[in-house]
This record gives structure tokens, sequence and C-alpha cells, in this order.
């Protein structure tokens, strides 16, 4: 039984709970305000001649799980769910030299095993983003192997960015999609 007492609570209780509520959302929301580059580096480490260079974070340039939201929102113009099944033993992509010199650039290389092909008409976009998911470069190409060099000053020096990218096929499905990440010295 209600007393005027405990009626005097009743907005009370029925308000907390909106309130714990979109507290959780806004926790949710600062976790996608930056990325977690992983463990430490926080990036593979490869020569300039694209060869393994001691050890760095097992993250990168592997298939990736699910995606948060500011992840996806930087393919929603494809149009096509970003949580397909991936074809995982398909493609490989990597950067040299990892960490790059502000100054020399690097290399983004990515290429497709010849025992497992693509299927027709691949494409491959990708973005590459500051700490707060800035975009500061994107491209979207034919998937057939790719070898693009980012010349001196392409990324500011003293920072870590990262590079997403989805091979996918226009109108039907997203076969693949992975992250790698850059550091620039």
């Amino acid at each position: 039984m209600l007393t005027r007492h405990s009626l005097r609570f009743l907005p009370l209780t029925l308000v907390l709970p909106v309130l714990l509520f979109s507290a959780c959302k806004k926790d949710d929301a600062k976790e996608e305000e930056s990325i977690d580059f992983g463990p430490a580096p926080g990036f593979q480490y490869r020569t300039g001649n694209n060869l393994p260079m001691g050890s760095g974070d097992p993250t990168d340039w592997v298939a990736d799980g699910p995606w948060n939201n500011r992840e996806k929102q930087l393919f929603s113009s494809l149009g096509l769910s970003l949580d397909a099944p991936q074809q995982t033993d398909t493609w490989h992509a990597g950067v040299y030299p990892n960490q790059s010199d502000a100054a020399g650039g690097f290399t983004f290389t990515t290429g497709v095993n010849a025992n497992k092909p693509a299927p027709a008409g691949t494409r491959m976009m990708y973005v590459i983003v500051d700490s707060k998911y800035k975009e500061l470069h994107r491209n979207d190409l034919l998937q057939n192997g790719v070898r693009m060099t980012f010349g001196p000053n392409a990324l500011a020096a003293g920072a870590l960015y990262r590079l997403y990218y989805v091979c996918y096929v226009p109108g039907q499905q997203v076969y693949y999609r992975s992250h790698g990440d850059i550091k620039v010295e």
C-alpha cells in the first residue's frame, strides 16, 4: 500500500532507471571516441624491405572480429553488412617500413592468395584515420594486389594511425575486413 510518504519517492524510482541506462550508453560511446591500438607497441614492426622486425601488435593485419559503430561508419557508403562471414585465407596486407619516417613515407601493400582467389569483381576500400577516427585518407580500388606508396609528410610524425580496409563485391557482400596500425616517427 502506498502511503503519502512513499508517494514522494515514486518519481525518483521512475527516473533512476532512465538515468542509469543513459549513463551506460555514454560509457559505450566513450569507448568509441578513441582507438585502442592494442598491446604495446601498438603496431607491427617491418623493415624497408617488408621483412618482420621483432615483435609487435598481433591484432594488426589479420581478420578482425566485430567492429564498433565508429568503425562501421567509415564504410557505411558501401551499403553492405560488415558482419558477413569472412574469407580469412584469401587476403594479406601490411605497411612497410613500420615504424616509418615522416620524411620517407611508407608503402601499403596487399595481395590475394593464389590458391584461394577472390570472387570476381572484388574491390578494396581503405581508410586511414587518426586516434580519434578522423579520416585522413580514403581510396576504393580494384583488388588485384595493391602497392601504394605514401610519400614524405603523408602523416604527421610522432603518432600512431590506423588503416582499416574491407574487400567486397559491390552490391553483394563484404568478404574480408581488417586493420593495421602505422607508427610515424
